[in-house]
């Protein structure tokens, strides 16, 4: 028992050596990432302020392809679709169903 607590603590002992200097790094790359993004929001602020018309524009065409992205994974249906297929898929399932509601119909008069 006092052989497994030993290798369970020097298990831990070797995952913390390794995990440490990882945490290190993450914690100054995530303190580095946030000054970056300060700096880049102060700039961007200051270039905004310098020049509003065409940072409106740009943001405005930046809304439109993004828009024009979004619509383009859409489909539109053709006259054909709205008009002929979708009318008969629809007249399909309601004669369907009547074919099944009169076959009900059938077998339970069979019964009597």
């Amino acid at each position: 028992m006092n052989n497994i607590n030993t290798e369970g603590g020097e298990i831990q002992d070797g995952i913390e050596r390794v995990t440490e200097p990882l945490a290190d790094s993450a914690r100054v790359v995530c303190q580095s990432i946030c000054q970056e993004s300060k700096n880049a929001l102060c700039c961007a602020s200051e270039q905004i302020r310098k020049n509003p018309v065409p940072s409106v524009v740009g943001a405005f065409a930046f809304g439109i392809a993004v828009g024009c992205l979004i619509m383009s994974g859409r489909h539109t249906p053709t006259f054909q679709d709205r008009y002929v297929d979708e009318p008969l898929d629809q007249a399909g399932d309601v004669v369907s169903n009547i074919s099944k509601s009169i076959g009900r119909l059938v077998a339970n008069l069979k019964f009597w």
